[in-house]
């Protein structure tokens, strides 16, 4: 819901998106979450986001405002206004990680009529994906150690190493599937508590937050 408002707000209302990131800051304070770690997954996502925006100053040159004497395109303006809305989305979405349980969140989609199967495959893939992650640390190291005068470092030694991680990752995935089955693993997960879908509380807080973004929408856009 959140991500709509942000999304609908129009390409030259500024305004509109600063008090949209009202909302996430809101809950980094309230959450008491660590600042450095979200600014680090946006800067890496910096880039794309401003490859995407690089072209709006050459296609709408049309003059929009006089800012001190220099006079600003439209172009300019939208690409700021694409460029915060996706900054403003993407930390929405590391605050949702961040604050509920990934099984939570497998289960809510369960919940809403996804198949069991995918949601069984997020789980896994959730749970030994740091094992992978581990193994691809293993592998840059002994390729960096092995690696002189920046030779060894190259696209053909990279895609053999990548080629290997599959057929380790493989062979891990069926030892592990093997290991489950001996102890009873079937097709899927099993909730330990069936709790409804929505609850008042959450029925509640769904409403407060519509009208909440509904008021900041009503306010700056026009």
């Amino acid at each position: 819901m959140f991500l709509l408002f942000v999304l609908s707000v129009p390409k030259y209302n500024i305004p509109a998106v600063i008090s949209y990131a009202s909302f996430p800051l809101l809950l980094i304070t309230a959450a008491d979450l660590p600042v450095k770690p979200l600014l680090h997954r946006l800067l890496l996502l910096s880039p794309f986001v401003l490859i995407m925006a690089a072209a709006n100053p050459w296609l709408d040159r049309r003059p929009f405002l006089d800012l001190f004497g220099i006079t600003v395109s439209g172009g300019v303006i939208s690409g700021l206004v694409l460029v915060l809305k996706t900054m403003v989305a993407m930390t929405a979405l590391q605050l949702l990680t961040h604050l509920v349980p990934f099984n939570r969140l497998a289960f809510a989609l369960k919940g809403v009529g996804v198949p069991e199967l995918f949601v069984t495959q997020l789980l896994l893939v959730y749970r030994y994906s740091f094992l992978l992650a581990e193994e691809a640390r293993s592998m840059k190291k002994a390729r960096d150690m092995r690696s002189f005068g920046g030779k060894g470092k190259g696209l053909f030694t990279t895609a053999k190493l990548i080629g290997s991680l599959l057929i380790r990752t493989t062979s891990r995935a069926e030892k592990i599937y093997m290991a489950m089955t001996a102890r009873g693993f079937h097709s899927g997960f099993v909730e330990k508590k069936a709790t409804p879908l929505f609850t008042g509380v959450d029925i509640a807080s769904l409403v407060v937050s519509f009208l909440g973004f509904l008021v900041v929408r009503m306010v700056f856009i026009h």
